[in-house]
């Protein structure tokens, strides 16, 4: 019989019986992107690593797959960079979302993450930012484009189809960001501009 040893490489963290106890040295927090388990995930969404948010991996996740996220909690450190990177502040993206700047920060600084129900306002919020650049990818030519300035722009207006409310008014819950979903996608579609 051939009694080969198996390789610690060989084995997933922690399984291995040649090291049962785990390594030392920092945990990294499952993020935003991290796996569910589903193997018809997209990819970005199976990353282990410390995440970038991917509004269009969110956008096309499954439901269940943003239930786990939401479940999970979002890192209030990346909440932070979500409205930097959206060019809308984040004293107004915070206020949008019903977040409170100071629980933000100091969960931020402590490495925490958000509740779940702040959880699913911002994962609602990125599938938003998902839909529109799933929006702009399907629609050609989109050089020159800056799909995220039009985006806060178009938040921060008044808009006839909401009774002369702002979009940024209305996705603090769930609801109002299927409404804005919903005009969205009649956006794409012609129905109003």
């Amino acid at each position: 019989m051939n009694h080969r040893r198996a390789s610690p490489q060989a084995n997933p963290p922690g399984v291995a019986k040649d090291n049962p106890a785990p390594k030392a040295g920092p945990k990294r927090k499952a993020g935003l992107l991290a796996a569910p388990e589903s193997k018809t995930a997209p990819s970005a969404l199976k990353r282990k690593k410390p995440w970038k948010l991917s509004y269009l991996s969110v956008y096309r996740a499954s439901p269940l797959e943003r239930i786990s996220l939401i479940k999970r909690g979002v890192p209030a450190s990346e909440v932070k960079h979500l409205f930097v990177d959206l060019r809308i502040g984040q004293g107004v993206g915070f206020k949008a979302l019903a977040l409170s700047t100071a629980t933000v920060n100091k969960k931020a600084r402590m490495g925490a993450v958000l509740s779940n129900e702040e959880s699913e306002r911002v994962i609602g919020f990125a599938k938003l930012v998902g839909q529109l650049e799933a929006m702009i990818q399907e629609s050609g030519d989109h050089t020159g484009f800056d799909s995220r300035a039009w985006m806060a722009r178009w938040l921060t207006e008044p808009l006839p189809a909401f009774g002369g409310a702002r979009p940024v008014d209305l996705i603090d819950t769930m609801e109002g960001q299927g409404l804005v979903s919903s005009a969205l996608a009649k956006l794409q579609s012609g129905a109003y501009a």
